[in-house]
């Protein structure tokens, strides 16, 4: 139990603020009695069609489609895609066009992708689907 004990004094001299794990819950405690999850989430989104059919727009010309013939990819071919679903491994989002974070840039800390003719919101600290609409459709 030496090993926490260093780490705290270190922390100390070094100037940075102590921390501790609370409860060992999945939190850190903050040494001004802040906690904080480990394994934070963003807001919920809650996008109009307006700003889905601008997003659907921008991103319908990039030619980032997954494809499932890559060995990576391969075990995502039978993944359905489902808002609260996790990425499968090997399917990996990218971040929004500058040209979509620029007109919302509430969702710069989210990413997307396009797979099975639909663009998937994906919350960028959990790789969890929040939203999905087609592709192709434009949404009225």
């Amino acid at each position: 139990m030496r090993a926490p004990t260093t780490i705290a004094a270190l922390a100390i001299l070094l100037g940075a603020p102590a921390v501790s794990l609370a409860g060992g819950q999945g939190a850190v405690e903050l040494s001004d009695g802040t906690t904080i999850s480990q394994h934070p989430s963003l807001p919920k989104l809650s996008l109009t069609n307006a700003q889905r059919e601008q997003i659907r727009k921008t991103v319908l010309t990039e030619h980032n489609e997954i494809q499932f013939r890559l060995k990576t990819t391969q075990p995502a071919k039978d993944f359905t895609p489902a808002v609260g679903a996790t990425l499968p491994k090997g399917v990996k989002a990218q971040g929004l066009p500058t040209q979509v974070l620029a007109q919302l840039p509430e969702l710069r800390d989210y990413m997307y992708f396009k797979m099975k003719d639909q663009v998937l919101i994906v919350d960028g600290m959990t790789n969890k689907i929040v939203d999905m609409f087609s592709e192709t459709q434009p949404l009225s």
